[in-house]
Protein backbone atom coordinates (compact mmCIF):
# COMPACT_ATOMS: atom_id res chain seq x y z
CA UNK A 1 0.00 0.00 0.00
CA UNK A 2 3.22 2.29 0.91
CA UNK A 3 4.60 1.64 -2.05
CA UNK A 4 1.77 2.47 -4.25
CA UNK A 5 1.14 5.47 -2.61
CA UNK A 6 4.94 6.88 -3.42
CA UNK A 7 4.49 6.02 -7.41
CA UNK A 8 0.84 7.80 -7.08
CA UNK A 9 2.76 10.99 -5.70
CA UNK A 10 5.55 10.39 -8.06
CA UNK A 11 3.52 10.39 -11.12
CA UNK A 12 1.31 13.20 -9.72
CA UNK A 13 4.57 15.41 -9.65
CA UNK A 14 5.30 14.63 -12.93
CA UNK A 15 2.26 15.65 -14.44
CA UNK A 16 2.78 19.63 -14.86
CA UNK A 17 6.41 18.65 -16.65
CA UNK A 18 4.74 16.70 -18.91
CA UNK A 19 2.59 19.56 -19.27
CA UNK A 20 4.98 21.82 -19.69
CA UNK A 21 6.87 19.78 -22.10
CA UNK A 22 3.69 19.20 -24.19
CA UNK A 23 2.97 22.91 -24.15
CA UNK A 24 6.86 23.79 -25.25
CA UNK A 25 6.62 21.17 -28.17
CA UNK A 26 3.40 22.68 -29.21
CA UNK A 27 5.13 26.10 -29.07
CA UNK A 28 8.05 25.23 -30.98
CA UNK A 29 5.76 23.14 -33.80
CA UNK A 30 3.72 26.07 -34.43
CA UNK A 31 7.29 28.48 -34.32
CA UNK A 32 8.46 26.65 -36.75
CA UNK A 33 5.52 26.30 -39.00
CA UNK A 34 4.78 29.81 -38.83
CA UNK A 35 8.30 30.95 -39.76
CA UNK A 36 8.38 28.52 -42.84
CA UNK A 37 4.83 30.05 -43.59
CA UNK A 38 5.99 33.32 -43.90
CA UNK A 39 9.30 32.28 -45.46
CA UNK A 40 7.64 30.64 -48.40
CA UNK A 41 5.72 34.13 -48.62
CA UNK A 42 8.86 35.30 -50.29
CA UNK A 43 8.15 34.55 -54.18
CA UNK A 44 11.66 33.19 -54.97
CA UNK A 45 12.02 30.72 -52.08
CA UNK A 46 8.94 29.63 -53.01
CA UNK A 47 10.20 29.35 -56.73
CA UNK A 48 12.92 27.37 -55.80
CA UNK A 49 11.08 25.03 -53.42
CA UNK A 50 8.85 24.23 -56.38
CA UNK A 51 11.59 24.37 -59.29
CA UNK A 52 13.02 21.42 -56.86
CA UNK A 53 10.34 19.31 -56.56
CA UNK A 54 9.41 19.30 -60.52
CA UNK A 55 13.08 18.44 -61.14
CA UNK A 56 13.23 15.79 -58.53
CA UNK A 57 9.74 13.77 -59.22
CA UNK A 58 11.13 14.23 -63.29
CA UNK A 59 14.15 12.85 -62.19
CA UNK A 60 12.50 9.89 -60.67
CA UNK A 61 9.97 9.42 -63.54
CA UNK A 62 12.54 9.36 -65.90
CA UNK A 63 14.52 6.88 -64.21
CA UNK A 64 11.71 4.63 -63.26
CA UNK A 65 10.97 4.83 -67.49
CA UNK A 66 14.53 3.87 -68.24
CA UNK A 67 14.43 0.77 -65.71
CA UNK A 68 11.48 -0.06 -67.36
CA UNK A 69 13.50 -0.05 -70.53
CA UNK A 70 16.65 -1.51 -69.55
CA UNK A 71 14.39 -4.98 -67.85
CA UNK A 72 15.98 -3.41 -64.31
CA UNK A 73 14.78 -4.81 -61.11
CA UNK A 74 11.73 -2.84 -60.70
CA UNK A 75 10.44 -5.30 -64.30
CA UNK A 76 11.12 -8.45 -62.06
CA UNK A 77 9.42 -7.06 -58.85
CA UNK A 78 6.58 -5.99 -61.41
CA UNK A 79 6.21 -9.61 -63.21
CA UNK A 80 6.26 -11.26 -59.48
CA UNK A 81 3.58 -8.95 -58.02
CA UNK A 82 1.28 -10.11 -61.13
CA UNK A 83 1.74 -13.47 -60.30
CA UNK A 84 0.96 -13.02 -56.12
CA UNK A 85 -2.01 -11.09 -56.65
CA UNK A 86 -3.17 -13.22 -59.68
CA UNK A 87 -3.17 -16.12 -57.23
CA UNK A 88 -4.80 -13.93 -54.66
CA UNK A 89 -7.96 -12.91 -55.98
CA UNK A 90 -11.22 -13.11 -54.54
CA UNK A 91 -14.92 -12.76 -56.18
CA UNK A 92 -15.28 -9.63 -53.56
CA UNK A 93 -12.29 -8.06 -54.17
CA UNK A 94 -13.03 -8.13 -58.04
CA UNK A 95 -16.13 -6.80 -57.65
CA UNK A 96 -14.95 -4.36 -55.15
CA UNK A 97 -11.69 -2.97 -57.05
CA UNK A 98 -13.77 -3.22 -60.68
CA UNK A 99 -16.04 -0.39 -59.09
CA UNK A 100 -12.83 1.57 -58.03
CA UNK A 101 -10.77 1.30 -61.40
CA UNK A 102 -14.56 2.39 -62.63
CA UNK A 103 -14.05 6.07 -61.02
CA UNK A 104 -10.77 6.02 -63.03
CA UNK A 105 -12.29 5.67 -66.08
CA UNK A 106 -11.81 8.31 -69.08
CA UNK A 107 -15.41 9.14 -69.69
CA UNK A 108 -16.15 9.02 -66.12
CA UNK A 109 -13.21 11.48 -65.26
CA UNK A 110 -14.13 13.79 -68.08
CA UNK A 111 -17.73 14.25 -66.97
CA UNK A 112 -16.06 14.75 -63.63
CA UNK A 113 -14.00 17.24 -64.85
CA UNK A 114 -16.67 18.88 -67.43
CA UNK A 115 -19.00 19.01 -64.29
CA UNK A 116 -16.32 20.76 -62.00
CA UNK A 117 -15.45 23.31 -64.36
CA UNK A 118 -19.28 24.47 -65.30
CA UNK A 119 -19.51 24.40 -60.99
CA UNK A 120 -16.43 26.28 -60.41
CA UNK A 121 -16.55 28.50 -63.66
CA UNK A 122 -18.24 31.64 -61.64
CA UNK A 123 -17.36 31.05 -58.27
CA UNK A 124 -13.82 30.05 -58.39
CA UNK A 125 -12.49 30.13 -62.32
CA UNK A 126 -8.93 29.81 -61.05
CA UNK A 127 -9.29 26.23 -59.48
CA UNK A 128 -11.46 25.15 -62.51
CA UNK A 129 -8.37 25.90 -64.94
CA UNK A 130 -5.91 24.50 -62.41
CA UNK A 131 -8.10 21.25 -62.52
CA UNK A 132 -8.68 21.57 -66.46
CA UNK A 133 -4.86 22.10 -67.26
CA UNK A 134 -3.67 19.61 -65.09
CA UNK A 135 -5.83 17.22 -66.69
CA UNK A 136 -5.20 17.95 -70.22
CA UNK A 137 -1.38 18.05 -69.66
CA UNK A 138 -0.98 15.10 -67.86
CA UNK A 139 -2.94 12.81 -69.99
CA UNK A 140 -1.18 14.01 -73.24
CA UNK A 141 1.90 12.96 -71.87
CA UNK A 142 0.50 9.96 -70.63
CA UNK A 143 -1.10 9.26 -74.19
CA UNK A 144 2.30 9.61 -75.80
CA UNK A 145 4.31 7.50 -73.33
CA UNK A 146 2.04 4.76 -73.99
CA UNK A 147 2.38 5.09 -77.82
CA UNK A 148 6.53 6.12 -77.35
CA UNK A 149 6.96 2.71 -75.12
CA UNK A 150 4.83 0.80 -76.32
CA UNK A 151 4.68 -1.47 -73.27
CA UNK A 152 2.76 -4.54 -73.38
CA UNK A 153 0.04 -5.41 -70.73
CA UNK A 154 0.23 -8.29 -68.61
CA UNK A 155 -0.36 -11.52 -69.64
CA UNK A 156 -4.42 -11.84 -70.28
CA UNK A 157 -4.06 -15.15 -68.03
CA UNK A 158 -3.76 -12.92 -65.19
CA UNK A 159 -5.87 -9.87 -66.03
CA UNK A 160 -9.56 -9.24 -65.57
CA UNK A 161 -10.50 -7.06 -67.99
CA UNK A 162 -9.27 -6.53 -71.45
CA UNK A 163 -7.32 -3.29 -72.14
CA UNK A 164 -5.75 -2.55 -75.65
CA UNK A 165 -4.00 0.72 -75.18
CA UNK A 166 -0.42 0.20 -74.22
CA UNK A 167 0.90 -0.07 -70.16
CA UNK A 168 3.30 2.31 -69.09
CA UNK A 169 2.41 5.04 -67.31
CA UNK A 170 -0.97 4.37 -66.05
CA UNK A 171 -3.66 6.50 -67.04
CA UNK A 172 -5.80 5.48 -64.27
CA UNK A 173 -3.33 6.49 -61.74
CA UNK A 174 -2.40 9.43 -63.38
CA UNK A 175 -6.04 10.81 -63.12
CA UNK A 176 -5.87 9.62 -59.28
CA UNK A 177 -3.93 12.29 -58.41
CA UNK A 178 -4.10 14.99 -61.80
CA UNK A 179 -7.94 15.00 -61.06
CA UNK A 180 -9.42 13.74 -57.68
CA UNK A 181 -6.22 14.26 -55.46
CA UNK A 182 -5.57 17.60 -56.81
CA UNK A 183 -9.48 18.12 -56.69
CA UNK A 184 -9.58 17.36 -52.81
CA UNK A 185 -6.15 19.41 -52.80
CA UNK A 186 -8.15 22.54 -53.98
CA UNK A 187 -11.16 21.83 -51.33
CA UNK A 188 -8.65 21.69 -48.67
CA UNK A 189 -7.18 24.98 -49.39
CA UNK A 190 -10.86 26.18 -49.47
CA UNK A 191 -12.07 24.92 -46.44
CA UNK A 192 -11.83 26.77 -43.19
CA UNK A 193 -12.60 23.69 -41.08
CA UNK A 194 -10.03 21.52 -39.18
CA UNK A 195 -12.39 18.59 -39.81
CA UNK A 196 -12.98 19.03 -43.78
CA UNK A 197 -9.46 20.18 -43.94
CA UNK A 198 -8.33 16.79 -42.57
CA UNK A 199 -11.06 14.67 -44.45
CA UNK A 200 -10.01 16.19 -47.78
CA UNK A 201 -6.23 15.17 -47.21
CA UNK A 202 -7.18 12.01 -46.21
CA UNK A 203 -9.49 11.56 -49.39
CA UNK A 204 -6.44 13.32 -51.39
CA UNK A 205 -4.31 10.43 -50.53
CA UNK A 206 -6.61 7.69 -50.37
CA UNK A 207 -8.22 7.79 -53.72
CA UNK A 208 -4.54 7.54 -55.65
CA UNK A 209 -4.08 4.50 -53.15
CA UNK A 210 -7.07 2.78 -54.09
CA UNK A 211 -7.13 3.39 -57.79
CA UNK A 212 -3.44 2.89 -58.31
CA UNK A 213 -4.06 -0.98 -56.58
CA UNK A 214 -7.13 -1.20 -58.30
CA UNK A 215 -5.12 -1.40 -61.76
CA UNK A 216 -2.86 -3.56 -59.73
CA UNK A 217 -5.56 -6.30 -58.49
CA UNK A 218 -7.33 -6.36 -61.79
CA UNK A 219 -3.60 -7.27 -63.64
CA UNK A 220 -4.00 -4.28 -65.96
CA UNK A 221 -0.72 -2.82 -65.23
CA UNK A 222 2.68 -3.40 -63.42
CA UNK A 223 3.41 -1.51 -60.25
CA UNK A 224 6.02 0.06 -62.17
CA UNK A 225 2.91 1.57 -64.86
CA UNK A 226 1.28 2.83 -61.55
CA UNK A 227 4.16 4.78 -60.40
CA UNK A 228 4.93 6.21 -63.56
CA UNK A 229 1.27 7.57 -63.85
CA UNK A 230 1.31 9.00 -60.30
CA UNK A 231 4.51 10.55 -60.93
CA UNK A 232 3.53 12.34 -64.56
CA UNK A 233 -0.36 13.56 -62.31
CA UNK A 234 1.95 15.04 -59.32
CA UNK A 235 4.58 16.68 -61.44
CA UNK A 236 1.75 18.20 -63.14
CA UNK A 237 0.00 19.43 -60.27
CA UNK A 238 2.57 21.19 -58.96
CA UNK A 239 3.27 22.91 -61.96
CA UNK A 240 -0.07 24.47 -62.40
CA UNK A 241 -0.48 25.40 -58.54
CA UNK A 242 2.82 26.48 -58.41
CA UNK A 243 3.37 28.68 -61.12
CA UNK A 244 0.09 31.07 -60.41
CA UNK A 245 1.18 30.83 -56.80
CA UNK A 246 4.44 32.23 -57.54
CA UNK A 247 2.67 34.64 -59.89
CA UNK A 248 0.48 35.76 -56.46
CA UNK A 249 3.56 36.20 -54.24
CA UNK A 250 5.68 37.64 -56.66
CA UNK A 251 2.31 40.48 -57.43
CA UNK A 252 2.27 40.46 -53.77
CA UNK A 253 5.53 41.46 -52.67
CA UNK A 254 6.01 44.08 -55.28
CA UNK A 255 2.56 46.00 -54.08
CA UNK A 256 4.09 45.45 -50.91
CA UNK A 257 7.69 47.11 -51.83
CA UNK A 258 5.44 49.72 -53.94
CA UNK A 259 3.55 50.90 -51.14
CA UNK A 260 6.87 51.13 -49.03
CA UNK A 261 8.74 53.36 -51.18
CA UNK A 262 5.33 55.57 -51.78
CA UNK A 263 4.67 56.33 -47.95
CA UNK A 264 6.61 59.44 -46.92
CA UNK A 265 9.76 59.98 -45.19
CA UNK A 266 9.18 60.95 -41.79
CA UNK A 267 12.61 59.96 -40.18
CA UNK A 268 14.37 63.01 -39.22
Amino acid sequence: MYRDNFFRQVRTCMLPHQFCYHVCMRKQTSFIVNRARLWLENPWPFAALVGAALLYIGALASGLAEDVLDNESIVRVDGWLVHWLAAHRTPFGIGFFEAVSFVGNWEVATLVVVAAVIFLWNRRRRAALTLALTCAGSELVVYLGKAGFGRPRPPAIFSVLTELDGSFPSGHANISVALYALGFYLLFRAAHSPRLRGLWLVLAALFPLMIGFSRLYLGVHYLSDVLGGWGVGLWWSILVVGVPDFVRRRSAANTQAADLRSRPNTAK
